[in-house]
């Protein structure tokens, strides 16, 4: 009986639909709520881009790891270390610390996963958590803060540097990197879209890790490129 349960429920999931934030949206929440103030810039971009894949490789269902109040992705799952209340717009809450695997998903279970300046907090389990993305979702979008000089050399944003981000996504490449701010406080956002599955996972098809046809990355401003 719960086989039987889980099957239609699983069905539901991939006939939802999801959206981003829209401009208007992510403007208001800037207006109305100061934490996103001086983060509407590589939103905007963020939801920009999120919403160019959704329509383009008509995807149905995403995974949003730790968003503030609002995931950019309306009709997102969520995962939280803890219940929170001040969450809104969002479809199921999934309690998990994203640093201990494997995460309580299945196998390519999401179109979309999504986690903005998140992965920079996951202290040393980058590597682990990435490779539960490649494993549960289709395509994804991460940022990161890239090259902040903090106060604190101890701090997770301090020099935070590219390569080594890059290094946390090995053996796999990002489709393209876009710039989400610019400034002394520089945000970047990764995109993989057919994401291969690791070693060991089912996956759907789009090969396994280390195979060939890993994309390099095009790195671009709203469309242009970043020197």
């Amino acid at each position: 009986m719960d086989g039987a349960i889980d099957r239609v429920i699983n069905t539901v999931l991939r006939r939802r639909r999801i959206r981003a934030l829209r401009r208007h949206e992510i403007h208001d929440l800037a207006a109305d709520i100061a934490y996103y103030k001086p983060r509407e810039a590589y939103m905007t971009v963020a939801s920009t881009v999120a919403a160019d894949l959704i329509d383009r490789r008509r995807l149905r269902t995403a995974l949003e790891v730790g968003p503030h109040l609002r995931p950019v992705i309306v009709g997102a799952d969520t995962m939280e270390l803890e219940p929170s209340d001040a969450l809104s717009a969002t479809s199921h809450l999934l309690v998990h610390d994203a640093t201990s695997t494997p995460w309580p998903v299945e196998d390519k279970a999401y179109d979309l996963f999504v986690a903005l300046q998140v992965f920079e907090h996951f202290h040393g389990h980058q590597p682990e958590a990435f490779r539960e993305v490649r494993r549960v979702a289709r395509h994804a979008i991460l940022s990161l803060p890239i090259d902040w000089v903090m106060a604190d050399p101890a701090n997770c944003h301090h020099q935070l540097s590219n390569d080594r981000v890059l290094s946390w996504f090995a053996p796999v490449t990002p489709t393209r990197i876009v710039l989400g701010n610019g400034g002394q406080k520089k945000r970047l956002l990764y995109v993989f879209e057919d994401l291969r599955a690791p070693d060991g996972a089912v996956g759907d098809g789009v090969g396994a890790e280390g195979a060939p046809g890993t994309t390099q990355p095009d790195v671009r401003e709203s469309g242009a490129s970043v020197r």
